[in-house]
């Protein structure tokens, strides 16, 4: 049988990262595009050399990343920020090849791609099916002001740069609601049930 590969995603305070959690406990292997990306770009000498070549010598010190230099470059430049992207979006889709196929070899019905811009980003089209998780928008910011310590302000401005719940909505196989009242773990269940066929 061939393994699947699920992608999931969901906006800012959605819940994603909590069902991400709950496959993770079900026993399947979880890949965190955010964190792989962050790890990438300090670790992966062609992805390095690539920003480097992008942003020039700045962009490390000492070997180490940069972040605010980055963040103050790519913010008020959109153009820049998809340069940037379309450097660290294939070292990352490449980097869950490589994953996928170890997973596959230990024997996992399937496998879950978590990613924040899964379909912005291209990676949707390699993946067997599609999940997003949704939550109405003021839960979501609520969740998020919370969880940043941050203003909500600064939160519907992050929001207004994402694709909304109704768009991912459209383009995904499969919904989990996660409102307030939602108990997502039987949706979860549900989900993999159909999963592991």
């Amino acid at each position: 049988m061939t393994m699947l590969r699920i992608g999931l995603t969901g906006g800012i305070g959605s819940g994603k990262s909590t069902v991400s959690r709950m496959f993770a406990a079900l026993g399947v292997p979880v890949y965190d595009s955010d964190s792989a990306a962050k790890r990438l770009m300090v670790t992966s000498p062609e992805l390095i050399s690539s920003i480097v070549g992008l942003f020039g010598s700045h962009s490390y010190r000492d070997g180490i990343l940069d972040r605010a230099y980055l963040a103050s470059r790519v913010f008020t430049d959109e153009d820049l920020l998809r340069e940037l992207n379309a450097l660290v979006h294939p070292a990352v889709a490449d980097h869950f090849r490589k994953w996928a196929s170890e997973m596959d070899s230990e024997g996992y019905p399937y496998v879950i791609h978590e990613s924040a811009i899964l379909f912005e980003s291209g990676l949707a089209v390699s993946m067997d099916y599609t999940v997003t998780v949704s939550a109405p928008v003021e839960v979501r910011i609520a969740r998020a002001v919370l969880r940043d310590a941050s203003d909500p302000e600064k939160i519907k401005a992050r929001m207004a740069h994402q694709m909304d719940d109704a768009e991912r909505e459209a383009l995904a196989d499969y919904v989990i609601h996660s409102g307030e009242y939602d108990i997502l773990m039987p949706q979860v269940i549900e989900l993999d049930k159909i999963f592991r066929g």
